[in-house]
């Protein structure tokens, strides 16, 4: 099945693996698709299955649908393709969606770490979200030595 990288400003938001038609715009009561940019009009293009392949089709949206730098009403979608909507990029790709889980340790090591790289240079002061705060009022650990305020038995 085909899929669709959605980039947001350069930035890999999501992949959406198409089953069937799907209308892309801000509209979220009238699209499959929804996006937060502002530039892209509320049912701005459809993409659909044909028989020739993947098409998409402009909705008559304000700023217009572009592949690569061409403004189309309608085009058929090939391998790499970028539908551009405002400053959002969809990614086209006729090959199966990958799977989301490693089965191999390494390879999930592999991609965590250049997840962490690719966050690192996103964030040039390094900064990560600080950890949840561990509730301090769980019962103690029955046999661990501990009174209840955490004080050892003497």
């Amino acid at each position: 099945m085909a899929y669709l990288i959605v980039l947001e400003d350069g930035i890999e938001a999501s992949r959406v693996e198409l089953f069937g038609p799907v209308t892309v715009g801000r509209m979220r009561d009238a699209c499959d698709l929804v996006s937060r940019d502002a530039t892209v009009s509320r049912r701005h293009c459809r993409i659909e299955p044909t028989p020739e392949g993947w098409r998409v089709t402009d909705l008559n949206s304000r700023n217009g649908t572009l592949v690569g730098h061409d403004q189309v009403t309608e085009h058929i979608l090939r391998e790499g393709d970028q539908v551009i909507l405002g400053s959002t990029t969809l990614l086209f790709s006729e090959q199966p969606m990958p799977r989301q889980r490693p089965q191999h340790p390494a390879e999930a090591l592999e991609l965590a770490r250049s997840a962490a790289a690719s966050t690192e240079q996103r964030d040039p002061h390094g900064l990560w979200p600080r950890p949840l705060p561990r509730p301090w009022d769980e019962p103690p650990i029955l046999g661990s030595g501990l009174s209840d305020t955490g004080m050892p038995n003497d």
